[in-house]
């Protein structure tokens, strides 16, 4: 991952309305680059990346 966790977590964290403390923020920043290369790993299984979850939950009208 190429973005520094130093600015993009406080940045999340402020485009969501968020402030939690400075520990906290911390962590964030240091679990930062594992989350996101999870997250990439994710999108990684080409053949299910538009495939629905198995529980889907459809209100009826």
């Amino acid at each position: 991952m190429s973005a520094d966790p130093t600015v993009v977590v406080p940045a999340l964290l402020t485009a969501a309305g968020l402030a939690p403390s400075a520990e906290e923020v911390a962590v964030m920043i240091a679990e930062y680059p594992a989350r996101a290369q999870a997250i990439e790993a994710l999108w990684a299984v080409e053949a299910a990346r538009y495939e629905e979850p198995c529980v889907v939950f459809r209100a009826e009208p």
